[in-house]
């Protein structure tokens, strides 16, 4: 993860938090099943794309706290 997006990750409310959230789960689910079928031509999308998750939850949780 760049610094940069972590920062801007920071910058957004809890709505747009989850947004970004559902978008990345829907990302995630069609980088992994473009990989099942030999269509996704950049592997580490499926990556990038957890820890963009893992992030947002984390920024939600503190959020709630």
């Amino acid at each position: 993860m760049s610094k940069k997006l972590v920062e801007e990750m920071k910058k957004l409310n809890k709505i747009k938090l989850s947004e970004e959230l559902d978008n990345a789960v829907k990302d995630l689910f069609t980088f992994r099943t473009q990989a099942s079928t030999g269509q996704l031509s950049d592997v580490s999308q499926i990556r990038k794309t957890r820890r963009k998750i893992a992030l947002i939850r984390t920024l939600l949780k503190e959020v709630k706290i």
